[in-house]
């Protein structure tokens, strides 16, 4: 049995507690702040938001079994606000809702890449939430230098904690 499943729970409802953060307090930046250029890898902070959507919902895809398309690290998804911040409210919905309900052995099966290499599905799990990680570190350091206290991220403090999951 995985031991993987109770913390891909967890690591979603962690994902969704810091993306419900993060685009509440971008929601009240002065109007056109969010999209500014700033330098970033992605150039603003709606840009690298909708990065983060974008490497999700292409690593969901993988994770259930979907060819995605080929990768291209610059495609946008959403480039209004209000339209990515609902699109980001959906996609966490259903990666909690995949990782609430899935067995632990589910976990476990590995996903063969293009090159032949086998990966368990967990890894990817992995991989699409420390993705995400990194990216929403790029934003809150932009909000640190804007003297935006962006507040605490350890996992702990996760007020959608249910540890152990069920």
């Amino acid at each position: 049995m995985s031991g993987y499943a109770p913390i891909a729970v967890e690591l979603s409802r962690y994902n969704q507690w810091q993306n419900e953060k993060l685009y509440g307090i971008v929601a009240q930046l002065p109007p056109g702040e969010a999209s500014r250029e700033r330098g970033m890898f992605f150039g603003d902070i709606v840009a690298t938001l909708d990065h983060i959507l974008m490497v999700d919902t292409h690593l969901f895809g993988y994770i259930q079994g979907v060819a995605p398309p080929p990768f291209d690290p610059k495609r946008r998804i959403e480039t209004e606000f209000d339209n990515l911040r609902a699109a980001r409210v959906g996609l966490d919905a259903r990666l909690r809702l995949v990782c609430e309900s899935a067995v632990a052995v589910w976990f476990d099966e590995p996903i063969v890449m293009p090159n032949g290499r086998r990966l368990p599905r967990s890894f990817w799990w992995a991989q699409l939430f420390n993705h995400a990680t990194h990216h929403r570190s790029q934003v809150t350091s932009e909000l640190s230098h804007m003297g935006i206290d962006y507040g605490n991220t350890d996992m702990p403090y996760n007020p959608l904690t249910q540890f152990p999951a069920p």
